[in-house]
């Protein structure tokens, strides 16, 4: 009996381990450092690399810092990650008495875009071999102002005249814009100040209602990498993990049940066999004696994991909250396979 209850405990704490090691837990972070650095990726790149080739990570309201877990969306700095490989940004702007200053929503960030442009010219400097993608925004209400937004725009870009590139292509080659950051121009103007970010085949599905929306999203998500594999070879393809509303961004983009990086996933309160066929991509936790507890996962590792289990073309820029280091590092891969 005793010999047949020690095997019982191993086959459990077995499966139990099978099934904590099946989850990306690094794919999600919370720090403000990840424990990682990547910041040369692209030279291993060809020049004749089109942009809609390169498959990148980028992050969702990259400067919301502040705001606490609703508006929260990052915990690394801008230079911090640009150092961990992100390539592609999302600045948003609300135009202030003729400046820009950075917002989400109605909070302020605590930057402006000189901020913004400053780190990247730096970075840029140090690392030629990249290019950065940013997404340029108006965001909530402008106030006191004497010019149009593309105006002001026009006068922060004037002070760093090296650092965004300009031409009449829709989708350059990485050759044309190493050590320049390319702007995907998200508001009206008289000129084209980089790509026009309406241009790409975009799924930003960001509105959820509840927790249990969280499968929706990642359905979409999935849904948009297969798209990105087989799609059109000269079209740019921007994928949100991200989505907030009636759930956390944080619980989005982990499962977690508290925001910090080790918290455990939250369960959906089903289980299995009963409802084995609910969720399929969410993992099975806690099992004892054929049942187990069917646990949220969030849009990062079920992606990272997705990524590692599948080869695909190209995925396009995934747009994230709070990425780890194993989501970043099984994007990249994509681009040398």
């Amino acid at each position: 009996m005793k010999k047949l209850l020690q095997t019982f405990t191993f086959t459990l704490g077995l499966a139990i381990s099978q099934i904590a090691t099946a989850i990306d837990w690094s794919a999600y972070s919370h720090d403000g450092d990840i424990g990682y650095r990547n910041s040369t990726w692209m030279a291993q790149l060809p020049n004749d690399r089109p942009i809609s080739q390169i498959s990148m990570v980028g992050t969702h309201d990259t400067m919301s810092l502040y705001g606490g877990d609703s508006v929260q969306t990052q915990s690394m700095s801008l230079n911090m990650q640009l150092q961990s490989g992100i390539r592609a940004l999302d600045i948003r702007c609300r135009h202030y008495y003729n400046s820009c200053a950075i917002h989400h929503g109605f909070v302020y960030q605590n930057a402006n875009l000189d901020d913004v442009f400053s780190t990247l010219q730096q970075f840029l400097q140090a690392n030629p071999s990249e290019t950065v993608l940013m997404r340029v925004k108006e965001e909530y209400d402008p106030v006191g102002n004497t010019r149009s937004f593309e105006d002001t725009f026009s006068a922060y870009a004037q002070r760093y005249p090296n650092l965004l590139w300009q031409s009449n292509s829709a989708n350059p080659n990485l050759g044309q814009v190493r050590g320049k950051a390319v702007v995907l121009q998200n508001f009206s103007g008289n000129q084209a100040w980089g790509i026009y970010y309406n241009s790409l085949n975009i799924q930003d599905d960001y509105s959820v209602t509840t927790n249990w929306d969280l499968y929706s999203k990642w359905t979409k998500v999935k849904n948009h990498l297969a798209n990105a594999s087989q799609g059109s070879y000269g079209t740019i393809y921007m994928n949100y993990l991200s989505a907030s509303g009636g759930s956390f961004p944080y619980f989005i983009a982990s499962g977690n049940s508290s925001p910090q990086t080790g918290a455990p996933l939250l369960s959906t309160g089903l289980t299995t066999p009963g409802f084995k066929s609910s969720y399929p991509d969410f993992p099975r936790v806690a099992c004892f004696i054929g049942i187990c507890t069917i646990a949220f996962e969030g849009t990062n590792r079920l992606a990272s994991e997705r990524l590692a289990g599948t080869t695909y073309g190209r995925v396009g820029i995934l747009m994230t909250d709070f990425p780890g280091k194993q989501l970043i590092q099984n994007t990249i891969s994509h681009n040398f396979r």
